[in-house]
């Protein structure tokens, strides 16, 4: 059966030690930016400076692993209610499922865990077991605005390149076991960042 192109951005699905991913992110600040939007999936990674109380900023990723662009994490949420003086009067912005271009300062969780292990969609290539073990880029579409709603919040990203180059920011680590996934074009892959910004290296493992 032919997969379906629907991509979705980053999903978590387990760490590496084999533990189910557990629903724990780090709340990041996002200044206000006139370029990207940003969704459900999407990568960011650190910027300078931090909110009036110390919140680090952050910025959509490049999509490239180089010395100041590490990938940071990935965006699970957004806070319905910023802070202020005092939360009384204030609505509850529900429906803030993802940021357009200039929306002003919001808060993103964002899973920061470099052991996590993510569900991705391939790209058309036409993916194959060879690709198990290999590295791969993954494509950043910065404006999303023609495809974001709240009824599909979710990022664009897709995995793209299968290659053994150390400097590809994801791992491949082999296909997500689904009934509904065939290996292929569009397959669900299950990647990790192989050069997160903890480690603070543009240099991962080479890809086998």
């Amino acid at each position: 059966m032919a997969n379906t192109n629907r991509p979705h951005g980053f999903s978590p699905i387990s760490t590496s030690a084999g533990n189910p991913w557990n629903q724990q992110a780090t709340l990041y600040s996002i200044p206000t930016d006139g370029t990207n939007t940003y969704a459900i999936g999407d990568v960011v990674m650190r910027a300078a400076g931090s909110d009036a109380d110390g919140i680090p900023n952050v910025v959509k990723w490049t999509g490239v692993s180089a010395v100041g662009s590490l990938p940071l994490g990935v965006i699970v949420g957004f806070r319905v209610a910023d802070p202020s003086v005092s939360l009384v009067g204030t609505s509850l912005a529900l429906e803030k499922v993802y940021l357009n271009k200039s929306a002003g300062q919001h808060y993103a969780y964002v899973i920061d865990d470099p052991d996590c292990i993510y569900e991705i969609q391939g790209d058309s290539t036409v993916w194959a077991t060879s690709s198990a073990n290999l590295n791969c880029s993954v494509t950043i579409v910065v404006d999303q605005t023609t495809t974001l709603s709240p009824s599909s919040p979710f990022s664009s990203m897709v995995a793209t390149a299968p290659n053994t180059t150390l400097t590809l920011p994801l791992a491949i680590l082999g296909f997500v076991q689904r009934a509904d996934n065939a290996i292929g074009a569009y397959s669900a892959l299950r990647v990790r960042f192989n050069t997160p910004d903890v480690v603070g290296s543009v240099n991962g493992r080479t890809g086998i």
